[in-house]
């Protein structure tokens, strides 16, 4: 089947905010060696996207260029000498390129699907889900029996982080801003659940685990960091993964030295840190395909409602991952 020159995406044609940022008739993407062309079916979103729209993201490519990270669809074209196929059903974290109906992606990024995740699903897989993975274990050195504090933990990286600490056997003790985002993180492993808009949830955090939780994963910031800290055990981590209240905490060195505990900045990319994330990626898809995980998708939206996807993403009114179809 040939395919067309050109396809429809969102173009960001300058950093500063979403009035550069048009769904677009923009050519399909060149595959270059090394490199298959994925007709994308579903994209899920992240915090990073409002960053990068505003050009405040630690990755700031050149202008214009298709936003989103994040995907699943079909393999529709290959070089020779290719490891896939035409028609195999992949999942990718990418830079840039994911909210448009094509794109080109390094095949040492592409995750074979299970048949048993959706698109939408598999699309939710490749950015939450190896985030907590590198955050728990490679960053925290997650062991059983031991407790981890998840803030969020309705949202993508929440779900995610509560599913595998659960199943490393850790006793999980849950955050969120209201009941109904408790349930969910209930539904996923978690023991304990405390909502964290109220006052003395710290109380509440001690009263359960009086000696200290040993790891925090805290995608939140400013004063829940701040907050998280009193709570570490001797030699406990916090692990810092984003800021979706706005902005990161001045963390005290001091709070730290006197628990001989640690900060972590949880990043990670395919440059720095490829054979870890295809390592990761690999058992989290034969996990995924086995049914001990499952991504929790909280919306869906058809790709052209990305404004709208994206004020309720930033807005805190969403939980799992949300997800763009096309």
């Amino acid at each position: 089947m040939a395919l067309p020159s050109e396809m429809q995406a969102w173009v960001l044609s300058g950093f500063g905010d979403r009035g550069n940022l048009a769904w677009s008739t923009c050519p399909v993407p060149a595959v270059r060696p090394g490199e298959v062309l994925v007709k994308v079916r579903a994209a899920a979103m992240n915090f990073a996207d409002g960053l990068m729209i505003a050009g405040r993201y630690q990755l700031r490519p050149t202008p214009p260029f298709v936003l989103g990270a994040e995907l699943a669809g079909v393999v529709v074209a290959t070089p020779p000498g290719s490891a896939f196929q035409v028609g195999e059903r992949v999942a990718a974290q990418v830079w840039t390129g994911a909210y448009g109906q094509y794109c080109a992606v390094e095949e040492g990024r592409l995750i074979r699907l299970p048949e048993r995740l959706g698109f939408d699903e598999g699309a939710a897989l490749p950015v939450s889900y190896t985030t907590a993975h590198i955050a728990l274990f490679r960053d925290g050195g997650l062991t059983p029996g031991q407790t981890v504090l998840v803030h969020a933990a309705a949202g993508g990286i929440g779900v995610a982080a509560v599913q595998l600490a659960r199943a490393a056997g850790a006793r999980v003790i849950a955050t969120a801003s209201s009941d109904e985002k408790l349930a969910i993180a209930q539904a996923n492993g978690a023991e304990v659940l405390i909502n964290y808009r109220k006052d003395g949830w710290t109380d509440e955090v001690r009263r359960v685990c009086p000696d200290g939780v040993n790891l925090v994963v805290d995608p939140v910031g400013g004063q829940i960091t701040l907050d998280s800290l009193r709570l570490l055990a001797w030699r406990g981590r916090i692990l810092l993964i984003g800021f979706a209240s706005g902005a990161p905490a001045q963390i005290p060195a001091n709070r730290l030295l006197v628990g001989a505990a640690a900060a972590m900045g949880i990043y990670w990319n395919y440059e720095e840190d490829g054979p870890l994330v295809k390592a990761v990626q690999a058992e989290l898809a034969d996990r995924a395909a086995a049914g001990e995980l499952r991504p929790r998708i909280g919306a869906r939206y058809p790709v052209a409602d990305l404004f709208t996807a994206l004020d309720a993403l930033e807005g805190g009114r969403t939980t799992g991952k949300v997800v763009l179809e096309l």
